[in-house]
């Protein structure tokens, strides 16, 4: 039998374990974000040279990237360091400063992206958060979540509410990186740390980050002068166990977490939550995906689409 201090080591050597493997899975997406400013809340023009930094991560292949709103607040410039080097300026796709959420987008394509958690979370769950505290690249904290659902007020921040509570350190230059469980999937996006607490942080949750990003690229989809299914969502990680069931073989498609009432998907009756896995015949693994096929058809026509729903494959035909 092993003995307390075995014992001990076998747990201290699990919880490593966990940490490392983690932050190896998610690192590769996670970036350093530079900003220079123009005008500040006051509406003055900012001192020349001054910046700012914090933390981001690619969600989506084409260059996707999500970071915190006040992150990029009145950025007249952004820079966006990836993990293997490499320096782009980067655009700002759009935000919501409510939810301190804001969507990034650089020149770049094929590149590493994180892998979106589904379960919800649990008070005691070991969580892991990757940044760039105080510019000091790619450092990796770990601690619990300490509670769920919890309300941000603070002097110049917007009140939050539905926040996770962590005692994972979120310093300055982490604000933007990404939470994730134990496997390496995203849960939130950290955000901030209440003044004068000793460390208490807080993450944006998941639902919250796919709200956002869904309502941005349906936005975008409706500015399209072509035909538009009237659907917005994000790349999601297919279950495996599913994938077996229902022979599936793409890993990944587009959750839909935002519906135009009265659009061709709503009459279709699809539904929040659906994930699209193929539309006319193709692969639907992102936005992008689905934006490329519907676009390619006239007014009118009748695009067959293949969605998981209940853990169960269906079909149905989209008048787009």
């Amino acid at each position: 039998m092993m003995n307390t201090y075995e014992r001990d080591a076998q747990a201290l050597d699990a919880y490593s374990h966990a940490v490392t493997q983690a932050a190896e899975r998610v690192g590769p997406a996670v970036v350093r974000i530079d900003i220079e400013r123009g005008e500040g809340r006051s509406g003055r023009r900012s001192p020349a040279g001054s910046g700012g930094l914090g933390s981001g991560f690619i969600f989506a292949s084409d260059g996707q990237i999500l970071t915190n709103a006040h992150v990029v607040e009145h950025a007249s410039r952004i820079r966006v360091t990836l993990a293997d080097g490499r320096t782009f300026d980067a655009g700002l796709v759009g935000s919501d400063p409510t939810v301190d959420v804001a969507v990034l987008r650089i020149g770049a394509d094929h590149l590493p992206v994180v892998e979106l958690g589904r379960a919800p979370l649990k008070v005691g769950q070991l969580v892991i958060a990757v940044g760039n505290p105080y510019g000091l690249n790619w450092t990796v904290t770990a601690g619990v979540v300490s509670a769920l659902g919890r309300t941000l007020e603070a002097p110049g921040v917007h009140k939050m509410t539905n926040l996770i509570q962590t005692d994972t350190p979120i310093n300055p230059g982490n604000s933007g990186g990404p939470l994730v469980d134990s496997a390496g999937r995203v849960v939130g996006i950290t955000t901030a740390m209440m003044p004068m607490a000793q460390g208490l942080g807080f993450s944006v949750p998941l639902d919250t980050v796919k709200a956002v990003v869904a309502k941005l690229a349906q936005k975008r989809e409706s500015s399209y002068a072509g035909v538009t299914m009237g659907v917005g969502g994000m790349r999601v990680k297919i279950d495996e166990a599913l994938q077996r069931t229902l022979k599936i073989t793409q890993q990944f498609g587009m959750e839909v977490m935002e519906i135009r009432p009265g659009g061709p998907a709503d009459r279709a009756q699809l539904k929040r939550l659906d994930i699209i896995i193929t539309a006319d015949g193709e692969a639907v693994r992102e936005p992008r995906d689905l934006q490329r096929f519907v676009q390619r058809h006239q007014a009118g026509a009748q695009v067959p689409v293949q969605f998981l729903r209940g853990g169960r494959l269906r079909k149905v035909t989209v008048l787009v």
